[in-house]
């Protein structure tokens, strides 16, 4: 389950109104003031997350200002690394493995992990036993 701020917030808040107001306070009063608090926070909240949109808006744009061979290189950029991958991978398997340096070797496996995690998420690589396997490697390589 993920974790939502805003509502621990507002648990945070009845909590705390609970704890420090006077028992001696009318309850109509309590009420009124955990209305105004979780209304305070609920809008702060909105300010930050559109504070957050109007600096994303500043820095990198609006989408209709970016040039389309922009969009179009964005667009390619993970299609074709991937590809490129595939292909070296397929050189890699296909051919000598002997004719390649170890870095190399080594650079293909980590690129490998970084496109699956990207294509299947961490969960994933961490389910196969991938990343077990390599921790390991590196652990008796390292002694």
């Amino acid at each position: 389950m993920a974790f939502d701020p805003i509502s621990a917030v507002l648990n945070l808040v009845n909590t705390g109104l609970d704890k420090f107001l006077s028992d001696k306070m009318p309850e109509a009063e309590k009420e009124a003031l955990k209305q105004q608090m979780q209304f305070f926070a609920l809008s702060e909240a909105r300010k930050s997350d559109g504070a957050f949109r109007q600096f994303v808006l500043e820095y990198e744009g609006a989408a209709k200002d970016v040039p389309q061979f922009v969009v179009v290189i964005r667009a390619l950029i993970r299609p074709l690394f991937t590809f490129l991958l595939a292909y070296l991978d397929w050189l890699f398997f296909t051919g000598n493995t002997s004719t390649w340096h170890p870095e190399a070797i080594s650079l293909l496996k980590a690129v490998n992990i970084i496109v699956l995690g990207f294509w299947f998420g961490e969960r994933a690589l961490q389910r196969s036993g991938i990343i077990d396997v390599l921790k390991t490697r590196a652990e008796r390589d390292c002694t």
